[in-house]
């Protein structure tokens, strides 16, 4: 029991330390775009670029995770993580920050796969559902971190201090908790195996799954650009975007596995797009900052069990084995955030920053029209 208590709490303060990195940059990215003096579409680019590096490892990973173990992997991707957070308030040209987030998304591609094997592995060890509760420790931690950096630009403490203080603290947790892993024994995958003439009901999961990225992506990516802009927001009320909706993310998690039951897993997941399409209509036509706040906790609230009902789906899809659905839904997930980051930023240059969510309005509309006449093929 305590060993499998420490091996549990282990990869969840995994899923917390490098997220809340992530919080740290959603809420900096206003900072950074005037470091480098770049538009929209220049913070776009970066996002673009840090998708590529994880990619990249996202590929190798099957190699790297057969020559090295979990543990040495973690520690070095998370060593890089975290000290690159060094750089970064010094970058002054949109080239140095390119060349971090290439590197950020090369550590963060090897690190998630190896920290979702690990989830996986825990999941069949001990033979019960836990990968919700991972999770939401993933949102707690954006959560934890987007709050707190708020709170270090509303007291106008520095980019640098901020860094240093996460850096302290969360690399030590990475640290500890990365060696008490164990060495992965994941099957040998073939990227190949992807190739096939997809049914339908993979076609509408990866739809969905994009969908649901766009939103999340969008938002931490977006979302205090959005406030600060278009809203006028400043000091902490920046960051309240990207905390509205990740808190609700957060409670979305917790309570996702008893509504599914409640409601039945197509049933359930209906309803999360329809509620993510409200709360994403009322963040694109509102012009107040209470309002749009309330439009983000409901699209948080919403899209929270997108995703991971995906994964459930697709690892249960008939005649296909359950790996080869779990991929083709991560590279659909990695693959948005390659087209999503673009697309938004040209439309923030081209019709406004207050059009950024247009984008994602329409395609949960697609994805409601899709599901109200194909869900009973899920």
């Amino acid at each position: 029991m305590l060993l499998e208590k420490k091996e549990i709490y282990a990869c969840k303060s995994l899923f917390f330390s490098i997220s809340f990195f992530v919080g740290l940059w959603t809420i900096r990215i206003p900072d950074i775009k005037d470091q480098i003096s770049t538009d929209y579409s220049g913070m776009s680019y970066l996002f673009v670029i840090f998708s590529l590096g994880s990619i990249v490892t996202m590929i190798v990973a099957p190699k790297i995770i057969e020559n090295f173990s979990s543990k040495i992997i973690v520690l070095i991707s998370g060593s890089i993580i975290s000290f690159l957070w060094l750089f970064v308030p010094f970058v002054s040209a949109f080239f140095q920050m390119a060349f971090l987030s290439f590197l950020f998304g090369c550590a963060y591609g090897i690190f998630e796969v190896v920290l979702n094997l690990q989830a996986t592995n825990l999941e069949k060890k001990y033979d019960k559902p836990m990968m919700s509760g991972f999770h939401a420790f993933w949102s707690i931690g954006l959560l934890s971190g987007s709050f707190i950096t708020s709170i270090f630009l509303e007291y106008n403490i520095s980019f640098l201090i901020n860094s240093v203080c996460y850096i302290i603290i969360l690399f030590p947790l990475i640290f500890l908790s990365s060696m008490t892993l164990k060495k992965n024994d994941a099957e040998k995958q073939s990227f190949a195996g992807i190739f096939f003439k997809w049914p339908t009901v993979l076609l509408i999961l990866v739809l969905l799954s994009i969908t649901a990225v766009f939103l999340e992506g969008g938002t931490d990516s977006w979302g205090a650009l959005y406030m600060r802009d278009y809203l006028q927001a400043e000091g902490f009320n920046v960051g309240l975007a990207a905390i509205a909706f990740n808190g609700a993310m957060v409670i979305g998690r917790l309570t996702g596995d008893q509504l599914k039951a409640l409601f039945g897993i197509q049933q359930f997941l209906f309803l999360s797009i329809v509620c993510s399409l409200i709360g994403v209509a009322v963040v694109l036509f509102s012009k107040v900052v209470l309002l749009s706040i309330i439009g983000f906790v409901i699209a948080g609230l919403g899209v929270s069990s997108v995703i991971p009902i995906c994964y459930t789906l697709a690892s249960s899809i008939k005649n296909i084995n359950p790996t080869i659905g779990i991929t083709v839904i991560t590279i659909a997930v990695y693959g948005d955030f390659m087209i999503a980051p673009p697309i938004l930023g040209y439309t923030a240059n081209i019709i406004g920053i207050q059009y950024v969510y247009l984008p994602i309005v329409i395609l949960f509309i697609l994805s409601t029209l899709v599901l109200m006449f194909k869900k009973k093929e899920l």
